[in-house]
């Protein structure tokens, strides 16, 4: 499961993510990761057994926590799959089918944003 972790400034420079990994002994795998002044979000996977745990935690370390279970839509109507997004995609996320229609695998993807700036008719977005 994918999630969405945003941090403010009173706990910013806190070890949250090493203290929820000791604390519940799960692993987090860190997708991405952007800290702009007083504020940062992190995109994390983890494992969904152990999802409502690791949630708990950080929302009692007073993390605001999201679940990305569509981390990026495509408005399939107005796409006119160009191509655009596939070739700055850094995770290999969004390819081209068979017939050369874009497709989007929101397993891989890790809310980069490269796609949305990328498209030049603005019809993908990332999920919040």
């Amino acid at each position: 499961m994918k999630l969405l972790l945003r941090f403010n400034a009173d706990i910013i420079k806190k070890p949250i993510i090493s203290e929820t990994v000791l604390e519940t002994g799960v692993k987090l795998d860190i997708e991405r990761a952007r800290v702009e002044g007083p504020q940062g979000e992190i995109v994390v996977n983890v494992p969904d057994d152990s999802c409502r745990e690791v949630v708990n935690v950080l929302r009692h370390k007073k993390v605001e926590v999201t679940r990305l279970d569509v981390p990026v839509a495509k408005d399939e109507e107005n796409c006119i799959h160009c191509g655009a997004c596939v070739s700055v995609c850094p995770v290999g996320a969004i390819s081209f089918e068979y017939d050369w229609r874009v497709r989007m695998d929101e397993k891989l993807c890790v809310q980069c944003g490269n796609c949305v700036n990328a498209c030049p008719v603005r019809v993908i977005r990332l999920s919040t």
